[in-house]
């Protein structure tokens, strides 16, 4: 097996910005769907990132500054800077180190293969995955009602697959001291070349890459000001509900 070749961007050195949390996710794990953080909000922070919208109304990618939302049918769309999201997560992206896969990756290597680029598993890092794709296996979500518990949307998804695509992985790993905030480990969305489909990454078999990565000095967490949000307890076990819904 061949190894990647290394580069380090120029701007590595810069101080780069933080990644903006729009709220805690355990608060979508209790079922809290709606918040008042509009789109327009989330691109002030970054032109990257990956999330979901009101009443879980679709995945979210954030690319290039511009918003999609992939359906339920793996169908994409941009969204508007009005429309409201419950969580999301956004950096300004440039990317501190590339890596080339020019051999394939199997889909039960893939997650592997990227965390072996992490530098230190006690940062965050935006990721970004470029290029030819074997398989792509992915899923979202009709749009639900507030309350409902995250882990019982497991069997509402829908999941559907790509064979032989071009497309771009958009998203973060997340050292597990920060539980509660955000997943732990790796969570990534998926979209077409075309920006045209796409979904909520459930797994992947690459067929030549580029991996960029950038690390987060620091977090900016929102704490959204709704009465479900002040009022939340937390009853939930979230990395059991997340391995159902999310992985």
């Amino acid at each position: 097996m061949s190894h990647p070749t290394t580069q380090i961007s120029a701007q590595a050195r810069k101080q780069r910005p933080p990644v903006f949390i729009s709220s805690p996710l355990a608060a979508l794990v209790e079922g809290i769907y709606r918040a008042d953080t509009t789109i327009g909000r989330i691109r002030e922070k970054g032109n990257f990132g990956i999330g979901t919208f009101n009443d879980l109304d679709g995945e979210m990618v954030i690319l290039d500054g511009k918003v999609y939302c992939l359906r339920p049918q793996g169908d994409a769309e941009v969204i508007d800077d009005d429309i409201r999201t419950p969580f999301a997560l956004v950096t300004e992206f440039e990317g501190d180190t590339e890596e080339r896969f020019d051999h394939p990756i199997a889909e039960a290597d893939f997650e592997h293969a990227l965390l072996d680029l992490i530098p230190s598993r006690n940062l965050m890092y935006a990721i970004k995955v470029a290029g030819k794709f074997s398989y792509v296996r992915a899923r979202s979500v009709p749009k639900q009602s507030n309350y409902l518990p995250l882990a019982e949307i497991a069997a509402l998804q829908t999941v559907f697959e790509f064979h032989d695509v071009e497309g771009v992985i958009v998203g973060f790993y997340t050292p597990d001291f920060l539980s509660g905030i955000h997943m732990v480990g790796l969570h990534l969305h998926f979209i077409t070349a075309d920006h045209k489909h796409g979904g909520h990454l459930l797994g992947a078999a690459a067929g030549g890459v580029t991996v960029a990565m950038q690390h987060a000095p620091s977090i900016e967490l929102g704490l959204p000001l709704t009465l479900d949000f002040m009022t939340m307890e937390r009853q939930r076990d979230m990395d059991a509900d997340l391995d159902k819904v999310e992985r």
